[in-house]
């Protein structure tokens, strides 16, 4: 099942936060999008907004 995300977010930082986020996503055996958007959202939550909720996994067509 995947889940269909349809917001896109470009997000620049300084050289090496791109391969620090592969690295620490690799780590949690997560994707780079996935780990991205829990940590996002954790700070969202600790500054005192609720995120939005992920929406649930689409089922996949039967072949």
């Amino acid at each position: 099942m995947a889940t269909q995300y349809i917001e896109i977010l470009n997000v620049r930082g300084p050289q090496g936060f791109m391969a620090a986020l592969n690295e620490a996503a690799a780590r949690e055996s997560l994707s780079t999008s996935e780990f991205a958007r829990r940590a996002l959202s954790e700070r969202i939550e600790r500054v005192g907004v609720t995120p939005p909720a992920s929406p649930k996994p689409r089922k996949r067509r039967e072949a």
